[in-house]
Order: C-alpha cells, then sequence, then structure tokens
C-alpha cells in the first residue's frame, strides 16, 4: 500500500470522526489505538477512550466541526508508515469545552496531527492544536500578545499542499535531504552565542516565512525569523538541540517531523516572563516545511505552550487541571 492509499484512509477516518454519531468510533480507528496529545489530553490508549474524552466532548462543543487542511503527505520513517497534515479546526464554539467557556460564535485553531498506519487503520495519533488561541478567542488570553505578526495563518503560498498523486522521488529525496542538514548541521550547531553559528542562510530563502502558535506569530523573513521566531527561544534555552523523531517524511516539495520530545533545552533565562527553572524543558514540536527551488521557503510549527509553561512552574490555564490525562 503505497501514501496515496495511506492518505486516503486517513481521509476517510476524518469524515467519520466528524460525522459518524458521537459514541461510534471509526472502523478506520485500531481498537489499542496510542494517542499522543497536548496538555491537558497527553496521553490516551485505546479507541474508546479517545473517543470519550477527545472527540465525543470535542464535537458537542462545536458540533459543525470541519477540519481545513493545507498540507497533507505520507512517508516511511523508520520502517513505519506515517501520515502527517496541518491546517485549522473551524467550527461554532456552543458549549464548553476542556475548561474553556464557549463564545456562541465560530471559532478556528490550527492543528498538526501525524498518524502511524498497519493494514487499514490508523494505531497511533500524535496531535497538537493551538489551545492558547482557542482560549484566546474565548477572552481569555494566557499569553503575551504575539512577538512576530499577527494573522490569520495561511496555507501554502504555492498553493500545492495537498497533492493526490505521487510525487517524483528525486523531489522528495531533495527535500528531505534539505530539512536534515537545516536541523543537524545548521540548528543543532549553535555555538550558544551567536545566532549565525548555524549558518541558516545555507538553508533558508532570504524571504521565507515561519508561522508560529499564539505567542509567537508570524516572520517574514530571516532576519525577522532570528529575531522574532528563534531569538526568545535560543535566549531562554540556549543549549537546546534537536533530539529525535518519532517521524520525520517529505513527500514531493512537503516535509514533516515531530517529536515526543522534538527539543530538549535548560531553561536558563526569562521566557514568557517566566522565570528560569535551570532544569531541563522537553518540548513537543511539529513543524512543517516547504522547499522552493534549493532552499526552504515556508515553515509551519506548533509546538505545546502550556506544557512548556507547566514545566517552567506556570498554569496558563487552571481549569485545565481537571481533565489531565497521561500527564506526568
Amino acid at each position: 500500500m503505497g501514501n496515496q492509499q495511506h492518505k486516503a484512509i486517513i481521509q476517510e477516518l476524518w469524515t467519520q470522526q466528524l460525522s459518524l454519531p458521537v459514541q461510534r468510533i471509526p472502523a478506520e480507528t485500531a481498537a489499542d489505538i496510542s494517542f499522543h496529545g497536548f496538555y491537558p489530553l497527553r496521553r490516551l490508549q485505546g479507541a474508546a477512550a479517545l473517543q470519550a474524552q477527545l472527540w465525543a466532548p470535542l464535537r458537542r462543543a462545536l458540533p459543525d466541526l470541519t477540519r481545513r487542511p493545507y498540507i497533507l503527505l505520507a512517508g516511511e520513517f523508520e520502517a513505519q508508515s506515517w501520515v502527517a497534515s496541518t491546517g485549522e479546526f473551524i467550527g461554532s464554539f456552543v458549549q464548553d469545552w476542556l475548561g474553556i467557556p464557549a463564545n456562541g460564535s465560530t471559532v478556528k485553531f490550527r492543528y498538526g496531527e501525524f498518524c502511524r498506519i498497519v493494514g487499514a487503520q490508523c494505531v497511533e495519533i500524535r496531535l497538537l492544536i493551538d489551545l492558547p488561541d482557542l482560549i484566546r478567542q474565548a477572552d481569555r488570553a494566557i499569553v503575551p500578545a504575539n512577538v512576530g505578526r499577527d494573522l490569520w495563518i495561511p496555507g501554502p503560498l504555492a498553493g500545492d499542499g495537498l497533492a493526490n498523486h505521487d510525487a517524483q522521488p528525486t523531489e522528495t529525496a531533495q527535500t528531505l535531504s534539505l530539512v536534515e542538514a537545516m536541523i543537524f548541521d545548521g540548528l543543532n550547531q549553535y555555538d550558544q552565542k551567536d545566532q549565525d553559528s548555524q549558518g541558516l542562510e545555507r538553508f533558508w530563502s532570504a524571504d521565507m516565512v515561519w508561522h508560529g502558535p499564539v505567542g509567537a506569530g508570524s516572520a517574514y523573513g530571516l532576519p525577522a525569523f532570528k529575531a522574532q521566531a528563534q531569538g526568545p527561544i535560543v535566549a531562554a534555552f540556549p543549549d537546546r538541540k534537536g533530539v529525535g523523531h518519532q517521524a520525520r517524511i517529505a513527500e514531493g516539495r512537503y516535509a514533516a517531523s515531530t517529536g515526543w520530545p522534538s527539543m530538549v533545552g535548560t531553561h536558563r533565562a526569562p521566557f514568557f516572563g517566566w522565570a528560569p527553572t535551570h532544569a531541563p524543558s522537553r518540548w513537543n514540536i511539529m513543524d512543517f516545511w516547504r522547499r522552493e527551488g534549493e532552499l526552504l521557503r515556508e515553515n509551519w510549527v506548533l509546538f505545546d505552550l502550556i506544557d512548556v509553561a507547566r514545566q517552567a512552574h506556570v498554569e496558563l490555564y487552571p481549569p485545565l487541571r481537571t481533565y489531565a490525562s497521561g500527564v506526568d
């Protein structure tokens, strides 16, 4: 079974997740599925728990919920088959969810998802959402204003993130090689003093675009990325390193990766105003990239900011504690 068949399985799973009666579990969901998510739903085991604790409450809260992906790709990583996507959830927020008060109007929040396929079923889901953005739309802003631009995050400039045909293997190999070089020969080479030690110009176009979660915002151009997106992180976590991925795949000009954690660094300076702990901080992250020519042009990023805050002994939204599952 190839990439397009795997993507079709996940697309059918999405359809069933949002159309079946809330108590019904889609056939594409393995009974023993493992779910790794955002705080407070960090870890759920089994289809029944996933349905009862995530999908049924979410659909009751937003009964017209729709999923709008703008990137969808599939590939193999360490002999496992993955489908990765990012985009938005959109719906009318009419019932409280996770202690977040419904605002009675349309909301949208970004998601990133990796699904592992065995046979014709999804056996593992890793999901991050921009929960602080949803909380902000409920008039409960929990983080400062975005460092970068505050905008409705767009999909790819090229408009081709949902390709339903097989990519040229040479294109895929070029994208994956570039991303891996950028991570291991660029980001991980930071000398803890000078951001230029990473040599990011070797991997990114000068007019690159970076889209982060609420609190970070969007950065347009490599100088803005260094100052607004990466700058606050490397200042607070100067020894931060990428530490491994559960999945890192590419298809055509797109690539994606995720790790639980994807980055570890010592919290040595204030971050979002949170006092340094001088202890390791583990970040669950999802990255999606688009290559344009020989360089990377666009990057969509999600990380669990609420969990990062918890590791700094800061509870950004205390009502979430009631729903905590699988939290260490």
